[in-house]
């Protein structure tokens, strides 16, 4: 995996979970993706879709945000959110 797999997988999340940002972290989002800073504008978006409960992400997805983690792509804080959104997933995916 390389890190043009980094740069698709923040994109296509910044599109899904574009609605649960504020104005303020949507330009940041844009701003980082712009220039390459890919697992920030990954870790705003994570923090958003936590704070906003949701909306679930596709399966593909998060197995895919979970082999860049597996791969040594993320500090220790997107590790963490990217587990509380697995563990909203599992939730969310049960109670419905």
């Amino acid at each position: 995996m390389d890190s043009s797999e980094l740069s698709d997988v923040a994109w296509e999340l910044a599109e899904h979970g574009r609605a649960t940002l504020t104005i303020a972290e949507l330009n940041v989002v844009f701003v980082r993706l712009g220039v390459g800073e890919y697992c920030e504008a990954i870790e705003i978006l994570l923090k958003a879709l936590v704070r906003a409960a949701g909306p679930l992400l596709p399966s593909e997805l998060l197995a895919r945000l979970t082999r860049l983690q597996q791969v040594g792509y993320f500090d220790q804080e997107v590790v963490h959110v990217l587990s509380m959104v697995a563990r909203l997933q599992d939730s969310l995916g049960s109670s419905r």
